[in-house]
């Protein structure tokens, strides 16, 4: 499961903390041990400054979309943050879908949870058509509010850090997520590096 800065933004800005204390330590802990790149993306996923971690850090209240930034971004189970859960985890669908319900973020469950339930997985037509290279103008046409959801590629590196990652990550978008995520990554990768590598690895996982 990979979430959007723009589904993030759509969540309440209230205190999802049942410990401050656990709250603190663990945030103050992991954002520290952090790669730059990793808080880095934290920050950008979270739409967050500096400061605004260190006030975690003093009074322990934190919002789900920091909480969410976090546990993507390290692969923790959301709810070690808000001191609901002792084990670390791994960021999973279960986990983050309990979280959103528990704390009553329904519009993203309801959201993440149809998408999950109601679609189809990608089947090889399309995938073969994209491989090919056959996209149409049409296709290439992508607005404003479709490229914002899609992270930027220095947050994809690290929620993909690894072929076996990106794959499942894959698996789980609707065909429609997927189509999206793949044009826009292809019209960056004009510029060569990191973008092209990920869309390269995200097309051989559409095919398998």
């Amino acid at each position: 499961m990979v979430l959007m800065q723009e589904q993030l933004k759509s969540l309440k800005r209230v205190n999802v903390s049942k410990d401050s204390d656990k709250t603190k330590e663990r945030i103050r802990q992991d954002f520290k041990s952090a790669s730059k790149a990793e808080k880095n993306a934290i920050l950008e996923l979270s739409g967050q400054g500096v400061n605004s971690i260190y006030r975690i850090y003093a009074i322990g209240t934190i919002t789900a979309r920091v909480v969410l930034s976090f546990a993507q971004i390290l692969n923790v189970n959301p709810l070690y943050y808000t001191g609901e859960a002792d084990e670390r985890g791994a960021f999973e669908k279960e986990q983050v879908l309990g979280f959103l319900k528990l704390h009553g973020c329904d519009n993203l469950f309801n959201d993440l949870n149809k998408k999950r339930t109601g679609s189809k997985k990608i089947k090889d037509e399309p995938a073969k058509k994209a491989d090919a290279g056959e996209i149409t103008d049409k296709d290439k046409v992508i607005s404003e509010s479709t490229a914002a959801t899609v992270p930027a590629t220095e947050e994809i590196r690290l929620m993909f850090s690894n072929e076996a990652q990106m794959k499942k990550a894959v698996d789980e978008l609707t065909e429609q997520e997927a189509a999206e995520l793949l044009h826009t990554l292809f019209i960056r990768a004009k510029g060569g590096g990191e973008a092209k590598f990920i869309a390269d690895v995200v097309k051989r996982c559409l095919l398998k």
